[in-house]
């Protein structure tokens, strides 16, 4: 089960270290790089806000371990049959391949001996299976996952590892599995394209293996085994290996080595600032020739339908050369391809992708060249997996630096960014690709940096410290990558990442992630909301369907897990799409926010205003009277999903109550007329108060029990709740020892911002900063992981609740329609704080929390009006800084654990 619904992730959640992560971090905390993949490594993705890849650590194309990597379009949805919607991935568009006969670097595949064990983690792995890492006792630590989804089995879920060197005639097939279902489960095995069911015995634990042997017949030399899940089929099942040998014979024990060729010299380093993962090595193929290489990917930043593989190669032999442009079918999930084509004399490849249902088409197309010159192509013959691909050859000269490069061009059939009247989306990929192909690499390179720049004017820092600096730098990057301006298909919890969740939208984008980019980046966080907007007449549709003849239900329900169509995509597994119902308010309050930070009035009445009136309808009408007076909200799950058919949660209440008045404030501002039920039902809502323990109890007769997640905690930031700090600090101190610890990544930052807030003493802001970044950072590019266990990755839920830390928490800033307020704090671990570019009703400032006092600069616009805390309102003018005092913990706060 998820941390955030009940979808089970798409791709592997491999578990995070449990120290910092380590690689090397250069160029003030802007470049993070690795010189070792083979242990605590997690590949890392590119994106645009529209594009991305995530990028094995082989420097471009496909891969299956420690994760799948996968390539991601941002509203390419699916309706699988049988499934709610959910987001499908295209072929990986970043395979480029060079070498020549004896062997092309990046399209080699894997091949195990006769009489080895061949570990499935290491096989041609596609249909939706992934490698996964949960559970122990496995032979290389990685096994083949992902055959059964949600109850469901993965259907055309498949592994395939090519077999060399084998005899003639009769022999064992082992398996290793894992299976603790509960009965037998069945997958099919395939020798040479012959398929047979196989059954495997239930076993006591997950992490207990087991196997079972096949007698099979063999070809000589080559031959083929394939693990797949077809119609019929149980299928859950973890597969660890699957070893050929001789009839009668002992089991193998020898693995098989994971490479093809050897590698040395080798780094991988991803440049925050540019967004281009480069990764250099030597690689000598297995006849023996030696190339030296230096891949570049990047998704441009300057044109989001835009990708480009470059690389440097510098063969250490003379002969012909070849090159291979693919489409890889491996990453594709959720769709299939069709019309490959290619174009040898303009050395263009192109291909369709249709999502499953038929809900999105896609249009890929490549244009390859050398050194900026077009060398003629073939096609290859496809495998019949979705894969496509073209290749070139011509003479190279030992010692001589070759330039190769793919321009990959990418558009959809419901692109929020384009004219969908103006081009199809395979015409609209081909302009994108051969322009940027005209103008060369060194110029798409450049138009990216400059994009890149011109984001990089707002930042976050904490002078001195370049590993803290890296983390936050990171964090945003990650977000950026998955949300650009103009593009409205809002974030999952891994954003762009992967598929993970579906690709569903949550309470997370309003939440977590799209308050850190809204501070300073208005224009990108506004995409999330112009998503709830579109989408409202699936809203509305669903609370219909609540409608009963003794509680008719008005306005808008939001769906718990968000896609295509805006209406709820929960999966039948799970209760959250009709309990955790305080998404309405989530969503209320990122429009209203939105509207504090641009003061514009036309948007909120055009835009904003339906969907603050409905989410104000349906409150006002799922509320009901209770017998003191006032009001309830029963039978709903809180944010702490630990505990469903709760009646008054605090926080859903509180929600609510903010909402109803959100919008009655709106209808005042715009000159409309606000339903008197709004004020009538936001009055009546309680949020009890326990007068014993001096707490807000979680929901009606909670009693201590363990909370997943910050639910209460959430009442001082960001409802703002009136309480005393005494109050606000026995929640804080309270739910934190009733925790679990095991929970989601972003619960200590919500602890560290209203800690802040109140200044309490001692350690606790720097520990809660701390225990929200530390036990869930992957090495070596500081992504986020959903739990200490694993979980969604890259976890750009979490990574956003640790930018709001800096941007909410030490500045103390927040919001108004007619001020801003800051009332900075800061622990003594942090030297300072330094925050450039935040925009306010046209105004852009900077923001540098000192140990001794905060500056406030006004960097362009008309006077800045702020609020000091306990104080009046200030007027800052461009040239003349505004300074407070910082506050400090009271107590010794140095001598932190």
């Amino acid at each position: 089960m998820s941390a955030l619904g009940c979808v089970v992730l798409g791709t592997a959640a491999v578990p995070a270290s449990a120290a910092p992560p380590t690689g090397r971090l250069t160029g003030e905390g802007w470049v993070l790089s690795t010189t070792d993949t083979s242990k605590n490594y997690s590949p890392t993705f590119v994106g645009n806000g529209y594009l991305a890849a995530r990028v094995p650590a082989a420097g471009e194309g496909y891969g299956s371990r420690p994760i799948v990597t996968q390539s991601e379009l941002a509203g390419f949805y699916a309706h699988p049959a049988g499934q709610n919607e959910q987001r499908a991935s295209l072929p990986s568009w970043t395979t480029l391949g060079f070498g020549r006969s004896g062997g092309v670097y990046g399209t080699g595949s894997w091949s195990c001996a006769f009489d080895q064990l061949c570990p499935a983690a290491y096989g041609k792995i596609s249909g939706g299976a992934f490698v996964e890492t949960s559970h122990s006792g496995s032979t290389v630590g990685g096994y083949l996952a992902g055959l059964n989804t949600n109850g469901r089995p993965t259907v055309g879920g498949t592994d395939v590892i090519e077999i060399r060197d084998a005899p003639a005639g009769k022999a064992t097939l082992a398996v290793r599995y894992g299976n603790a279902s509960g009965s037998p489960q069945t997958i099919h095995l395939g020798v040479n394209g012959t398929l047979q069911q196989l059954t495997v015995p239930s076993l006591s634990s997950w992490d207990d293996w087991g196997v079972v042997t096949v007698p099979v017949t063999l070809n000589a030399g080559a031959n083929t085994l394939e693990v797949t899940v077809a119609q019929g089929d149980e299928a859950r099942v973890n597969v660890d290996y699957l070893a050929l040998y001789p009839d009668g014979g002992q089991r193998p024990t020898r693995i098989a080595p994971d490479t093809v060729g050897t590698t040395s010299d080798y780094e991988q380093s991803l440049d925050l600032r540019t967004g281009v993962l480069s990764t250099s090595f030597d690689w000598t193929s297995p006849a023996g020739d030696r190339t030296s290489f230096t891949y570049e990917v990047n998704a441009n930043r300057a044109d989001g339908h835009l990708g480009t593989v470059s690389v440097k190669a510098v063969p250490h032999w003379s002969g012909t050369a070849t090159v291979v442009d693919e489409f890889d079918g491996r990453g594709l999930n959720h769709a299939s391809t069709s019309d490959p084509r290619v174009d040898g004399r303009t050395a263009t490849l192109s291909q369709t992708v249709v999502s499953d249902g038929k809900l999105v088409t896609a249009g890929l197309n490549s244009v390859l060249r050398v050194d900026d010159k077009t060398v003629p192509t073939e096609a290859i013959a496809a495998p019949g997996d979705g894969s496509a691909g073209q290749s070139a050859s011509f003479p190279v000269h030992a010692g001589q630096a070759y330039r190769i490069t793919k321009y990959v061009g990418v558009a959809s059939s419901v692109d929020t960014d384009r004219s969908l009247k103006a081009a199809s989306p395979q015409r609209a990929a081909a302009d994108t690709a051969s322009r940027a192909a005209k103008g060369g690499y060194r110029h798409a390179l450049a138009r990216n940096d400059g994009a890149w720049a011109r984001l990089w004017r707002s930042g976050i820092s904490v002078p001195g410290d370049a590993t803290t600096t890296a983390r936050i730098h990171a964090s945003m990057f990650y977000l950026l990558a998955s949300m650009r301006a103009g593009v409205t298909w809002s974030a999952s919890p891994g954003g762009l990442s992967s598929d993970g969740y579906a690709g569903h939208v949550f309470w997370d984008m309003e939440t977590w992630m799209y308050p850190a980019l809204l501070a300073q980046f208005p224009d990108i966080a506004v995409g999330a909301n112009t998503y709830r907007q579109k989408l409202l007449p699936g809203a509305e549709a669903d609370a219909a369907k609540l409608s009963t003849p003794t509680q008719p239900i008005k306005g808008a329900k939001f769906p718990w897990e968000s896609a295509l169509s805006g209406t709820e995509q929960t999966p039948p597994c799970c209760t959250t799409g009709k309990s955790e119902i305080h998404i309405n308010s989530d969503v209320a309050l990122a429009q209203w926010q939105y509207y504090e930070t641009s003061g514009d009035k036309a948007w909120l009445r055009d835009k904003a205003w339906p969907v603050l009136r409905d989410i104000a309808d349906y409150w006002a009408t799922r509320a009901v009277p209770d017998p003191a007076g006032g009001y309830d909200i029963n039978d709903v799950m809180g944010p702490d999903e630990y505990h469903d058919n709760v009646n008054n949660s605090a926080t859903t209440n509180a929600g609510a109550q903010a909402s109803l008045r959100i919008a009655t404030r709106a209808a005042g501002i715009l000159g409309r007329t606000a339903d008197p039920a709004w004020s009538k039902v936001a009055d009546g809502l309680e949020i009890p108060v326990d007068a014993t323990a001096n707490i807000h109890p979680e929901f009606e007769g909670y009693n201590g029990q363990t909370v997943k997640q910050a639910d209460v905690t959430l009442l001082q930031y960001p409802w703002g709740v009136p309480m005393s700090p005494g109050l606000a600090q026995n929640d804080l101190d309270y739910y934190k020892q009733r925790t679990d610890p095991n929970g989601p990544s972003m619960t200590d930052a919500i602890a560290a911002i209203n800690s802040a807030a109140l200044g309490s003493p001692g350690c606790t802001v720097y520990t809660y900063l701390r225990n929200s970044a530390d036990p869930f950072l992957a090495a070596p590019f500081n992504q986020w992981y959903e739990t200490r266990n694993g979980g969604a990755f890259t976890f750009t839920t979490g990574e956003g609740g640790y930018l709001q830390e800096f941007l909410y928490g030490f500045t103390g800033l927040r919001w108004g329609t007619d001020e801003i307020t800051i009332n900075p704090f800061l622990p003594p671990q942090l030297p300072g704080v330094d925050i450039t570019g935040v925009k306010w009703h046209g105004r852009t400032f900077d923001l540098s929390v000192g140990q001794q006092a905060t500056k406030l600069t006004l960097r362009s616009g008309p006077p800045l009006p702020v609020r000091l805390a306990g104080g009046g309102v200030r007027k800052v003018t461009p040239g003349k800084a505004l300074q407070t005092p910082t506050r400090h913990p009271a107590g010794d706060a140095t001598q932190c654990p």
